[in-house]
C-alpha cells in the first residue's frame, strides 16, 4: 500500500437516482472494449496520490470486471489495493458507509478525507486527479468540488468536422464552469451530509422540475438560510439565458454571482467549509448520462484522451 496517500471511493452503483444507459448500468457499458468503470478504476490506480480504491456497486459484476480486465494485477503492481463494497440504495448511503470502512478501527478522525469519483467519466486521466487532490488539500475546505472552465471543455464541444457533447455550465462572475465530478471530502465535518443525496437526485441543470423540487426542500428546512436561494436563482437565470443564446444578458446576470458567494451559500447549507478548485483539464467533467453522449464518447474517446495527455504534459 502506498504511504501517505488518499483513499478513493469509486461509486458504480445502479440504484436510487442513478440513470441507465442503453438499458443497463452505466458502469458496465463498454467503451473501447472495456466497461466505463474499468477506465476510471485504471486511472485511479495510476494516480500516485491514491493509496487504495473502494469500489462500490454490484459485487458479482464488479468482481468479474476487475478480474477479467486485469485490474487486480495492475493494483498489485502499483501497490494500490482494491476493496469491493456492496452497494446500498442511495448515493449518500454508498459513500457514507464506504467511508466508515476507510477509518482505522477504534479511531474517529474528523480530519480524515476521501476522494469520491463516479464510474461514468471515462475521459479522466491521472494528472487531472493529482492536480485536484493537491489543490483540494491546500484549499482550507472540508468539502471540495472540482470545477472545469468553459475553455477546458471547448475541445469536447460539437464542431462541423467532429461530434461533441453539449454541456450545461454554472454562469459565475469569474466565468462559466462545469462541475467536474471530483469530490474531496471530510464527511465527519459536514453537518448536513444528507443534502448531498438530494442535490444528486436533482442534479440536472436543464430540468426545471428538478431545480424547483430542490429549492422547495431548502425553503422548508433551511428558512434561516433563505438568502442561499438568491444565489441559486441567479445562477439558473443566467444559465437559461446562456442556453437560449442571450449571452450578453447572461453576462450581466452572472456579474452579480461571484464564486465566493456560491462557496458561502453551500457552506451555510451544508454546515461545513465548502470550497471549489479549478482544474485546467476537462476530462472529468464529461460524464456519460445518456445514449447520445455515449455514442459520441465511443467515437471520440481515444482522440480526446490523447489530447488530455498532451495538454497535461505541456502544462
Amino acid at each position: 500500500m502506498r504511504a501517505m496517500g488518499t483513499q478513493a471511493i469509486l461509486v458504480a452503483g445502479d440504484r436510487g437516482a442513478s440513470r441507465a444507459v442503453r438499458g443497463t448500468s452505466k458502469a458496465f457499458v463498454e467503451i473501447a472494449g472495456r466497461p466505463m468503470v474499468v477506465h476510471v478504476l485504471e486511472t485511479l490506480l495510476h494516480t500516485p496520490e491514491v493509496s487504495e480504491v473502494y469500489l462500490v456497486g454490484n459485487p458479482a459484476r464488479l468482481s468479474s470486471a476487475v478480474a477479467e480486465y486485469g485490474c487486480l494485477a495492475l493494483a498489485a503492481a502499483r501497490g494500490c489495493p482494491i476493496h469491493i463494497v456492496p452497494q446500498r440504495d442511495t448515493l449518500y448511503a454508498n459513500v457514507w458507509y464506504t467511508f466508515l470502512r476507510t477509518l482505522v478501527p477504534g479511531r474517529t478522525d474528523a480530519n480524515h478525507a476521501v476522494l469520491v469519483v463516479p464510474a461514468d467519466i471515462p475521459l479522466v486521466i491521472p494528472e487531472e486527479i493529482s492536480v485536484f487532490l493537491a489543490r483540494s488539500e491546500a484549499s482550507g475546505g472540508d468539502y471540495v468540488v472540482g470545477l472545469s472552465p468553459e475553455t477546458a471543455l471547448a475541445p469536447f464541444a460539437p464542431r462541423d468536422d467532429a461530434p461533441g457533447v453539449e454541456m450545461a455550465y454554472f454562469n459565475l462572475r469569474e466565468g462559466r464552469f462545469r462541475q467536474n465530478n471530483l469530490h474531496w471530502v471530510r464527511p465527519l465535518r459536514m453537518g448536513n451530509r444528507h443534502y448531498i443525496d438530494e442535490m444528486y437526485e436533482n442534479r440536472y441543470q436543464k430540468e426545471l422540475g428538478s431545480q424547483i423540487r430542490l429549492a422547495w426542500r431548502v425553503i422548508r428546512r433551511e428558512w434561516r438560510n433563505l438568502w442561499v436561494l438568491g444565489c441559486y436563482f441567479m445562477i439558473h437565470v443566467a444559465g437559461v439565458l446562456h442556453r437560449r443564446g442571450y449571452r450578453d444578458a447572461a453576462d450581466r446576470v452572472r456579474a452579480y454571482v461571484p464564486l465566493s458567494a456560491i462557496e458561502n451559500a453551500a457552506s451555510a447549507l451544508l454546515r461545513t467549509r465548502f470550497r471549489t478548485v479549478t482544474t485546467e483539464l476537462g476530462g472529468a467533467a464529461v460524464d456519460v448520462d445518456n445514449d447520445a453522449d455515449l455514442e459520441v464518447v465511443e467515437k471520440m474517446l481515444e482522440r480526446w484522451k490523447a489530447l488530455q495527455v498532451r495538454l497535461a504534459r505541456a502544462a
